[in-house]
């Protein structure tokens, strides 16, 4: 499967269930996440992600509007957030044997607000 298509799946499905587990699974162990645009990270490791989603759950799922692929190792993908379609970023998978060994996620703006 194209992963940024897995990645924008299994995190839409993160967000509307609560349960991020499938989409962390296809994190390696020692996964760096880092983001631009948000006070959080650098997140060393799959642990500290799943923290990370736990303490500060995204509010809205994404579309994907734009992705390349650069070889077996690298894949971008740009968003839009649905609940927030003025605002989105650019993630860049770094991939390791089809895993996702690191995650930079630019924002254009931040994310929309948590939902009441």
């Amino acid at each position: 499967m194209d992963p940024v298509v897995r990645h924008e799946s299994l995190f839409n499905e993160g967000v509307r269930s609560g349960d991020f587990g499938p989409w962390l699974d296809t994190f390696t162990d020692d996964t760096v996440v880092t983001y631009v645009g948000l006070p959080i990270g650098p997140l060393r490791g799959r642990d500290q992600v799943a923290k990370a989603y736990v303490e500060h759950p995204p509010s809205s799922p994404m579309r994907v509007v734009e992705s390349t692929l650069d070889g077996e190792d690298r894949a971008t993908g740009r968003f839009i957030w649905v609940d927030a379609p003025d605002t989105g970023g650019v993630f860049v998978l770094t991939l390791r044997a089809g895993k996702v060994a690191g995650l930079d996620v630019t924002l254009d703006a931040p994310p929309p607000p948590p939902r009441r």
